[in-house]
Order: structure tokens, then sequence, then C-alpha cells
């Protein structure tokens, strides 16, 4: 399922660059549901960063996360 979001993270993101450079090229204005999906995905990395960010700094620090006995990650 993770990537899936990964998938159409990774296309939204595409669509909304290739669709304002071509826009500033041909010197038209950019639709404004294509600035919220832009400014959504930033949202989104951002947040997503900082969480990440946070996690990584408590690690280094000595915490040890706690996990459901049943998680199981792959690391192939």
């Amino acid at each position: 399922m993770i990537e899936f979001f990964i998938f159409m993270y990774a296309t939204l993101g595409m669509f909304v660059i290739a669709a304002m450079q071509r826009n500033h090229r041909l010197a038209r204005p950019t639709p404004q549901m294509v600035t919220m999906v832009g400014w959504g995905l930033f949202s989104l990395s951002s947040t997503l960063a900082m969480l990440l960010g946070a996690v990584a700094v408590a690690m280094a620090l000595g915490l040890q996360p706690q996990l459901p006995a049943s998680f199981h990650a792959p690391l192939f």
C-alpha cells in the first residue's frame, strides 16, 4: 500500500512541476487547483521531514521505539 502512495506522490509532484514550467514558459497563469496541489505536496513533504527528523534525533539520543509484537519489516 505504501508503494501506491509513493507512486501517487511522485506522479502528482511531476505533474505539478511540469504544468507550472509549461505555463511559465508560455507566459500563462497557473490554474489555482495546480497551485493548491503543489502547496499540499509541499506541506506533506515538510511535515514528514519534521516528523522523521524528530524520530532520528530521538533515536540518536537513545530512545528505543516500542513496536508491536506482530511488526515485521523485511529488509530485502
